[in-house]
């Protein structure tokens, strides 16, 4: 009991430290998200019902575009704590929907996807759980490529994906992903999360910091196959981002020296710019997709 009591203060501390220098533009895409959710016919929801070994799953995206017509389509998969909505502004950008079927996807164990057994902590783990939702979202789109963006977790998870369904993805965009396992080191407050008694903190952050915890074990498990990935790679890293290392993207030049990379910089940037800069985004989309065709 005195254990809980100690460690209680020190784990709403960090909650709260993290709530408190929240940027506005989170609260500003929860409020997106709910006009794109309550505007008729924006997007559509996909729900899969899968069997595991441990038990059955659901699986959830949405897309913008009912039909089943070939058309250019991005994926977007969000980072963690997160869900499809990361991207929901995304889906009232006139000129992305003019260009492309949009689609966000909902990881295993956030938003509406649930999973079997233990929570998929690992980059692995996720990918072989995703790979039916990419199938899906690849028949629907009449068996043309996807291009895959990820954010931050989802950033370390795209190239992974790239790799393990390469007959699904044709480019990869990278969002302040890590790559170097070196530096994508836990930090302090989340080994006292780790340490924290699970039913003292809110579901999402103790999985979240699970992620976490595991990333460096994930990606030292990926580098042998993300060094012989051949599909195109943009990386858009900010310069001020504290919580991915920025030379995480400095090492992507030889973790993909098999695949055309292009690593773009955006000066003073923090790490949610899917939020902050997503013109930014739209054009290294724009750009993959003239890139993969070639």
């Amino acid at each position: 009991m005195k254990f809980i009591f100690n460690v209680l203060p020190i784990s709403i501390l960090v909650i709260t430290l993290t709530a408190c220098s929240m940027p506005k533009e989170i609260k500003e895409n929860e409020d997106i998200a709910q006009q794109v959710i309550n505007t008729p016919r924006l997007i559509q929801n996909h729900v899969l019902y899968m069997k595991g070994p441990d038990g059955d799953f659901k699986l959830h995206y949405v897309n913008s575009d009912p039909s089943k017509t070939a058309r250019d389509t991005v994926v977007f998969v969000h980072g963690t704590p997160g869900s499809w909505t990361a991207f929901a502004r995304y889906f009232l950008n006139a000129e992305l929907q003019k260009s492309f079927r949009i689609t966000s996807i909902d990881r295993p164990g956030w938003g509406k996807s649930t999973y079997s057994g233990k929570f998929p902590t690992s980059l692995q783990a996720q990918a072989n759980m995703i790979g039916p939702m990419l199938k899906d979202i690849w028949e629907h789109n009449n068996k043309q490529k996807l291009i895959l963006v990820g954010h931050s977790l989802g950033g370390s998870l795209v190239p992974v994906l790239a790799a393990d369904y390469p007959q699904f993805v044709r480019g990869v965009v990278i969002l302040a992903g890590d790559l170097k396992p070196e530096l994508a080191q836990a930090r302090w407050y989340n080994r006292v999360l780790d340490w924290t008694p699970s039913f003292l903190i809110p579901d999402k952050w103790n999985y979240s910091n699970m992620e976490v915890l595991d990333l460096t074990g994930s990606l030292e498990a990926e580098q042998t196959k993300l060094s012989k990935l051949t599909t195109p790679v943009t990386l858009l890293q900010g310069t001020e981002d504290t919580l991915v290392n920025p030379a995480s993207a400095n090492y992507a030049t030889s973790l993909f020296s098999n695949s055309e990379l292009k690593v773009k910089w955006i000066q003073g940037a923090g790490h949610i710019i899917n939020l902050q800069h997503p013109d930014m985004v739209i054009e290294a989309i724009q750009e993959m997709n003239i890139r993969s065709k070639q």
